[in-house]
């Protein structure tokens, strides 16, 4: 398997017809000539993103600049509110990185909010179940396929206006499995057709009453290797929250595909250790 970044085709897909565009009443038909960066996880590729919990939009340019394979605000513990996620996207798109954005819950009128601001891909947290699996999935696409709502003011004219219909035009919808209850209905969540399941060990951790160590210790028959196995055979690409490499490292070899490995606060709190550390040695002190 290899890592995305290095064998990334970058060229773009064929359009989807414009005859299935709408355009709403006083729209201009031009744009800036900027694009939306598509997010493909499905390529049998490893894609190394970044967390930023942070709201200002000079975190992400720092980020972005670096290149990681996509960045993820998180608005369920991170900082961001919803009117600010759209600066924080675009921050992001301007270097050709595209976004996730974790949303706080299940309210998929907040998810159509970060799904205008041009999102990538949805993060819906501890999902336990197929009802609301198919409920959240519908939330993120167009009719026929599902029920997303059509309105793409926000972003227009700065960027082409979805065309609805257009699976291209859809974010992905990742669905967070980090409870017991989530891992015992994993195979019925599956069948509801995600496009990626992300693991969160921390809370998955909690919840089988194991420590985080034993969870991520990357045995091939493990719970987490035994996750990934499950969604690889059902067709969905299975990703884990990992923040750092070594983990990372762990989590690809027993079969994810995509996960964070650095996250803003963790990337500032380590800076600071460090620069400390150093001061103290040359310095002297405690």
């Amino acid at each position: 398997m290899r890592w995305a970044h290095a064998a990334a085709d970058k060229k773009p897909t064929a359009s989807f017809s414009e005859e299935n565009s709408m355009k709403i009443h006083g729209q201009s038909e031009r744009d800036s000539g900027l694009r939306t960066p598509r997010l493909n996880l499905g390529d049998g590729n490893l894609h190394l993103g970044a967390w930023s919990c942070f709201r200002d939009p000079l975190v992400i340019d720092i980020l972005a600049a670096e290149a990681f394979d996509w960045i993820c605000i998180d608005a369920q513990h991170g900082g961001p509110e919803a009117s600010e996620i759209q600066a924080l996207v675009e921050a992001a798109h301007l270097f050709s990185v595209p976004t996730m954005v974790r949303v706080p819950g299940h309210e998929t009128g907040i998810a159509g909010r970060a799904i205008d601001a041009g999102a990538g891909a949805i993060v819906f947290p501890t999902v336990e179940d197929a009802e609301t699996a198919r409920r959240l999935i519908a939330g993120c696409r167009f009719p026929p396929r599902g029920k997303r709502s059509y309105s793409p003011t926000r972003r227009s004219p700065r960027y082409p206006k979805p065309i609805p219909g257009n699976p291209e035009d859809d974010p992905l919808c990742i669905l967070m499995i980090e409870t017991a209850q989530g891992l015992e209905n994993l195979d019925d969540i599956l069948a509801t057709r995600p496009d990626a399941i992300l693991v969160g060990p921390y809370d998955l951790a909690l919840g089988l009453g194991v420590s985080l160590a034993e969870l991520t210790r990357g045995e091939p028959d493990g719970t987490l290797a035994k996750i990934a196995r499950r969604c690889n055979e059902a067709g969905v690409v299975p990703g884990i929250y990992a923040g750092e490499v070594t983990l990372a490292g762990r989590m690809a070899a027993i079969g994810y595909r995509f996960m964070p490995i650095a996250a803003d606060i963790g990337l500032l709190g380590i800076a600071a250790h460090d620069s400390v550390e150093a001061a103290r040695k040359l310095f002297g002190g405690n």
